[in-house]
């Protein structure tokens, strides 16, 4: 069955207007995918959260998913728990919390802020198995893996990617490396979505993809990095 996935490419922090939301209900997506810390209060930065803003966000998805009646994998977003800070994806469908993901292996600028999570999470949508990867959790194989044995299908990578001094080449053979491989060792589809730079965060380069175990099926071109789109694509499962 075909399945229509859009992937977010804009930049951190910002909201989605009106005339978005409606491009997107006329799309009629079954998933949309947002990058890493899309979710976040630009004036609380990406490593802090208050109790307040984290139920706002988590509003925003939740009514996001039922207008659209899709599924939201929401990116990533502080996410409070107790005393301790996790980055966490919140998924929704149709208005209703699927659960969410923590972040198991951190970049190094969360080191120290971030608590990573320990658990893998089989989501369930229009007869799909689907779960989520967050950014650095790529560069381990065990995730690939083990997601492998839970039967995930389509797995969704928010990532925060940042601008490297590299060629063409070089950028495609770590597509290869690193998302054709791990769609290899998860025998799924993986889709990658990353966030534009702008005043906000300056130093990010949107590299968003999608890879199946038979190679790369869409990346942004290199001249698209810095470009905000609406990236619709058609995946068959």
């Amino acid at each position: 069955m075909d399945y229509t996935i859009v992937m977010y490419q804009y930049p951190l922090g910002t909201h989605l207007t009106h005339e978005t939301v409606k491009k997107l209900k006329n799309i009629k997506p079954h998933f949309i995918c947002f990058p890493e810390y899309f979710f976040v209060n630009k004036k609380l930065g990406n490593h802090t959260q208050t109790q307040h803003n984290q139920a706002l966000q988590l509003k925003r998805m939740q009514i996001l998913s039922k207008e659209l009646d899709a599924v939201v994998i929401g990116g990533t977003m502080p996410e409070l728990n107790g005393n301790v800070l996790h980055n966490t994806t919140f998924v929704f469908h149709s208005g209703n919390m699927l659960g969410f993901y923590r972040k198991q292996n951190l970049f190094f600028a969360e080191e120290g802020k971030i608590t990573p999570g320990n658990t893998h999470v089989i989501f369930n949508a229009y007869g799909v198995r689907f779960s989520v990867l967050i950014c650095a959790d790529v560069f381990k194989d065990d995730n690939f893996i083990a997601l492998k044995e839970l039967g995930a299908q389509i797995i969704f990578i928010p990532t925060f990617s940042l601008m490297r001094n590299e060629t063409v080449e070089e950028k495609f053979k770590r597509d290869n490396d690193i998302f054709v491989r791990g769609a290899q060792l998860a025998n799924a589809i993986l889709v990658k979505v990353c966030g534009v730079k702008s005043d906000y965060k300056n130093f990010l380069q949107a590299r968003s993809l999608i890879a199946s175990p038979e190679g790369i099926l869409y990346r942004v071109e290199p001249h698209q990095e810095d470009r905000s789109m609406l990236i619709v694509n058609t995946i068959s499962i």
